[in-house]
């Protein structure tokens, strides 16, 4: 297929690149060897199952020092050359501690467990399992050194401020919890930048920019102006116009970083946002124009199908003038394959395709969807990865209903049988899981009651659910002080649902 942009200039994709994007697809084969390679870690002594580091950790009595790496994540790369392999640092997780370098994209289960919100993320655990410090970011080699030698016997759980909680289901109940979340929104615009990216009151800054809230105003004609300006502002800031594609987040708080990984899911939303924003605006239709091209001709597989999860991080190289970038080649790809991620294109996809009135995005979005059936879906299980050819981390509750809620999506606009059967499937397995959940009083966090709230109110699959599934998803929504804007989006989509078919 070839995509047109009328009115604007084709982007440097158009050529394919001659020396730099035939480069990223022929070569491609060759970022394996800089992805998350578990015979690297483990030749330089360290373990690349959690699970088991946990158990190393409890027959020892040494606490577990967990890493979270990917190599799309340019401050990973950093902290890895620049602290964690610096001989000091060695010598003392060596002598002291069980270490374990953890695949984020295959684990994203632990970094929610944990409370991790970017990377690099550390950890450390005791030997029986309880939180001794964790922390976002990059710490110099002296530092986590003196640190790792004063840890405290364990870390007091962070105190969770709740600003609202659910109340009742009715109108009534949906309208205060809106209110709270918009209010809660208001405290993070920051003008001058146009964005969602103001600190939270602990002082957290909130960094990647959350397409989904601002997908959410803009269906409910909130915020008019201040959507119109970010969706300028965050072009301007994370638009990259000579190799196309979106960055992943520039970072406020330490002097505008750019962290220039390009990820999959960041840049499907970002088109459907843009295509949504162009219908009053002709160059932000042109951008979501060219975010599919660059979907569709750089992180795709067209051999095997699915999309990769990024384009590596490089800021050295996205530092160059254009003249000298045009003569080098583009960052190669980090060829991990995420279900999860895959099942948010799809969505984002069928959005785009209704905002743009491409018709091919639907077929984009069903070949999308069906291909994660295909490789994620295996003897029962649904996988959370793809690495190597090998399937990875099977079971993870947010995957199940992201591959339910992006299915439901796909199966309303191309009705398949195979499909459908494969659906109802996962959905058996993952109503397994939530009524031994219900049971329980298992607490979700806000993206995973969404996302269980969503599929529970589609009518063929809430069959496959726990009766009373979509209404004890909903009550555990919650607005806290760290809130990141996009967690309760989903929920609130499927609240509106659920008040709509009473």
């Amino acid at each position: 297929m070839t995509l047109a942009f009328p009115g604007v200039a084709r982007p440097r994709l158009s050529t394919l690149r001659a020396a730099g994007l035939v480069f990223v697809l022929a070569c491609a084969a060759l970022s394996d060897a800089a992805a998350f390679s578990r015979t690297e870690w483990e030749r330089a002594g360290w373990l690349t199952t959690f699970e088991r580091g946990l158990a190393d950790a409890r027959r020892s009595g040494r606490p577990l020092f967990v890493y979270f790496d990917a190599a799309w994540c340019s401050w990973c790369q950093q902290y890895k050359r620049d602290t964690l392999d610096q001989p000091v640092v060695r010598a003392a997780l060596a002598r002291g501690f069980v270490r374990v370098a953890v695949d984020a994209d295959a684990r994203i289960d632990l970094m929610r467990r944990y409370g991790g919100k970017g990377l690099p993320f550390t950890l450390v655990l005791a030997p029986d399992g309880a939180v001794r410090t964790a922390f976002v970011g990059v710490m110099p080699a002296q530092d986590l050194v003196a640190l790792l030698g004063a840890l405290p016997p364990a870390a007091q759980p962070a105190t969770r401020v709740v600003l609202q909680r659910v109340t009742t289901l009715d109108q009534a109940g949906y309208r205060t919890f809106r209110d709270a979340w918009l209010r809660h929104l208001d405290t993070l615009y920051d003008p001058a930048r146009g964005a969602l990216a103001g600190p939270f009151e602990t002082g957290v800054t909130h960094k990647r920019t959350p397409v989904l809230a601002w997908l959410y105003l803009m269906d409910h004609g909130l915020w008019r102006e201040r959507v119109q300006a970010a969706g300028r502002a965050e072009r301007a800031r994370l638009w990259d116009a000579l190799d196309t594609g979106f960055f992943n987040f520039v970072d406020p708080s330490r002097d505008g970083y750019l962290e220039s990984s390009k990820l999959l899911e960041a840049n499907a939303w970002m088109a459907a946002w843009q295509a949504q924003l162009g219908v009053h605006d002709p160059a932000a239709r042109h951008i979501a124009r060219a975010a599919y091209y660059f979907l569709d001709e750089v992180l795709r597989d067209r051999a095997h199908g699915g999309y990769f999860q990024a384009q590596m991080a490089d800021n050295a190289y996205y530092a160059l003038k254009p003249a000298e970038r045009l003569r080098r080649p583009a960052p190669p790809l980090d060829r991990v394959k995420r279900a999860d991620t895959n099942a948010q294109a799809a969505w984002a996809l069928l959005r785009l395709g209704q905002w743009d009135g491409e018709a091919q995005t639907g077929d984009d979005a069903a070949r999308t969807l069906d291909f994660v059936l295909a490789t994620f879906w295996r003897d029962g299980r649904l996988y959370q990865a793809w690495r190597d050819s090998v399937v990875l981390a099977p079971d993870q509750p947010h995957t199940w209903f992201w591959v339910l809620a992006a299915g439901s999506a796909v199966e309303r606009v191309r009705p398949d049988a195979a499909r459908r059967a494969a659906l109802d499937a996962i959905a058996r397995r993952a109503g397994a899981w939530l009524a031994d959940a219900m049971r329980q009083g298992t607490r979700l966090d806000n993206e995973l009651a969404g996302l269980v709230a969503w599929s529970a109110n589609q009518p063929r699959l809430a069959g496959r659910l726990p009766a009373g599934a979509r209404d004890w998803a909903l009550r555990q929504l919650r607005i806290e002080v760290e809130t990141p804007p996009d967690d309760v989006v989903i929920g609130l989509w499927a609240w509106e649902a659920a008040l709509a078919r009473r």
